[in-house]
């Protein structure tokens, strides 16, 4: 099972809801990041990943996009969903080519996620890798509170 370990750098991907680009989520960026900071890990937003619920929503094939260039960049160790959302099941075509599936295998990376990213999960489980059904970028590591959730920091912890 793949681990994250401090320095270790981590993707932030958007394969569903296109949230986290928009206006209203910017001081959530911050705390975020931050938060992923306190764990030793360096923080990258792939290209796509906040450019908005509308552009998210009408280029599934950018989404996937970001996630393989994810898994294929080799200075990149793990990938953490932005949020869930409702159309993830779009990118399977696009990642499910028999040069992605490849990139993929080569390069099992800590993938993490849930809600709609379940789809994610049973594509990466096909492919003979392990992930983690569980914390967001967005709800669990951005909380709006003055920490992260105690449940939410000590799961990761144990990851």
């Amino acid at each position: 099972m793949i681990q994250l370990n401090r320095g270790d750098k981590v993707a932030i991907v958007s394969l569903s809801a296109g949230i986290l680009g928009e206006d209203f989520c910017s001081h959530q960026l911050k705390k975020g990041v931050d938060r992923l900071n306190e764990f030793g890990l360096e923080v990258v937003f792939m290209p796509n990943a906040l450019k908005g619920i509308d552009f998210i929503r009408d280029n599934p094939a950018k989404r996937a996009e970001d996630l393989i260039n994810a898994f294929q960049d080799n200075s990149i160790k793990g990938i953490i969903c932005a949020i869930g959302g409702e159309d993830t099941f779009k990118l399977a075509p696009y990642i499910l080519t028999e040069e992605n599936q490849t990139i993929i295998r080569k390069n099992p990376e800590f993938f993490m996620g849930y809600s709609d990213t379940t789809i994610n999960h049973l594509m990466l489980n096909k492919l003979g890798l392990h992930s983690f059904y569980g914390l967001s970028f967005l709800t669990c590591f951005a909380e709006l509170g003055n920490r992260m959730l105690d449940y939410s920091k000590k799961s990761f912890e144990n990851m």
